[in-house]
């Protein structure tokens, strides 16, 4: 009966510090992300502070934190912020431990993007810490065209993966002429998927109509500029 007993206490205390330990992160992320609106909408003037910094040394000596503390879960909001959208498309919350976040840009500087936010979701701190030290070489052809991080070359061809999973596959023993075409598409098309745009296609019969459609393309281009930028 003591055994038991102990292992329900255990259990119950192992529990409790799980909890415990969500209620912290929980709160971290929350403590950022009030700390960046503070920074960027300049609420530390109402509070009579000059500046970020001066707020940041107030809050550090009632709280009897580090500044460095503070700074830390700042920079965490700010990160968190600036990726929501794949953080929440990933399934990442604050459950899954905001300390993470400070090695979220190391970890997108040469690792595929689907990558690694697959794995802040998945790995422990110290875990991805590891895995953002570590980039993957940036891959390069024999023409020095740098290659998608979704393209992997094997010893029979070309394969090109999407969001974790093999999308594409290319056979190297096409001919030559075949393949200077369709890789660059596929990169492209990929490439465009990784940054929410898309591709168009279009036949052109001679050169004639690709000057004329060349001239077409740049006006949409800085058409599509012009909105953009005056839609910010």
């Amino acid at each position: 009966m003591a055994t038991i007993r102990n292992n329900h206490d255990a259990a119950a205390l192992n529990e409790n510090i799980l909890d415990t330990i969500r209620a912290v992160d929980n709160s971290i992320l929350s403590i950022g992300l009030g700390l960046v609106r503070i920074k960027t909408e300049k609420l530390y003037r109402e509070l009579g502070f000059r500046h970020m910094t001066a707020y940041v040394l107030y809050l550090a000596e009632q709280s009897q934190r580090d500044r460095s503390s503070i700074f830390k879960w700042l920079q965490i909001g700010e990160i968190y912020i600036k990726h929501k959208t794949d953080l929440e498309s990933a399934g990442f919350t604050a459950n899954d431990s905001p300390t993470k976040l400070p090695y979220l840009e190391r970890a997108l500087q040469g690792n595929p993007k689907d990558q690694v936010f697959n794995r802040i979701k998945k790995m422990t701190q110290r875990e991805f810490a590891e895995y953002a030290k570590n980039k993957e070489k940036i891959k390069t052809g024999n023409d020095g065209e740098k290659i998608c991080d979704c393209e992997t070359i094997t010893n029979w061809g070309h394969s090109f993966s999407y969001r974790g999973k093999e999308a594409a596959r290319v056979n190297k023993k096409l001919p030559r002429r075949i393949l200077k075409m369709l890789l660059p598409a596929i990169r492209l098309s990929f490439n465009a998927l990784d940054k929410k745009s898309y591709v168009v296609a279009v036949h052109l019969k001679n050169y004639k109509e690709y000057e004329k459609f060349q001239d077409i393309a740049i006006a949409a281009r800085e058409k599509m500029r012009i909105q953009m930028s005056r839609s910010i």
